[in-house]
């Protein structure tokens, strides 16, 4: 098994959403070792407020668990769901999960800019603002793309806009 795969699991594409793959493992893996280490402070430390403090994160963690299983079903919270004309978009954060949600009704499209390791989305509205946010995808970030075009709707118009240079042209756009 390789090292990688165990910090980047590969995704896995179900109902209409791509999924990163063992998240229930991976989080339960974690309340595990914050229980045991919650239990073996208090236990040989009897340093009682760390221990509760490890309990409480462990237990926090679980609940969260919980909480994404029953709000998007067995395979947890999806990275990117582009369903019933929502596109959902999962963003990094340390504790309390945030995300974003767009309505496709209104977008006349969607611009990516940036590279893998600083994506910026802009989805422009036929009226009103765009909205706009900042997330990284890594080494996921092609297979995002790709699925991005192929599930958003036709009246969408994707563009990819490569980033520049550092002393070079202004960078170009690629129509999808």
């Amino acid at each position: 098994m390789d090292w990688r795969a165990l910090f980047f699991p590969p995704l896995v594409e179900r109902d209409q959403g791509l999924y990163r793959q063992g998240q229930l493992a991976l989080g339960v893996a974690k309340a595990g070792v914050l229980v045991a280490a919650g239990i073996g402070v208090i236990a040989f430390g009897q340093w009682y407020l760390m221990g509760a403090v490890y309990l409480a994160l462990a237990a926090f963690l679980g609940w969260r668990q919980w909480q994404d299983r029953r709000s998007f079903g067995p395979l947890g919270r999806p990275l990117v769901r582009v369903r019933d004309g929502v596109a959902f978009f999962s963003l990094p954060s340390r504790l309390v999960p945030r995300q974003v949600e767009v309505v496709l009704q209104e977008v006349k499209a969607l611009t990516l800019q940036g590279d893998a390791f600083r994506r910026v989305f802009v989805f422009e509205r036929r009226h009103g603002e765009a909205t706009r946010f900042t997330t990284a995808y890594g080494v996921h970030d092609e297979r995002v793309v790709a699925f991005l075009r192929q599930q958003m709707p036709p009246k969408v118009r994707l563009v990819l806009t490569e980033p520049s240079a550092a002393l070079g042209p202004s960078g170009h756009d690629r129509q999808s």
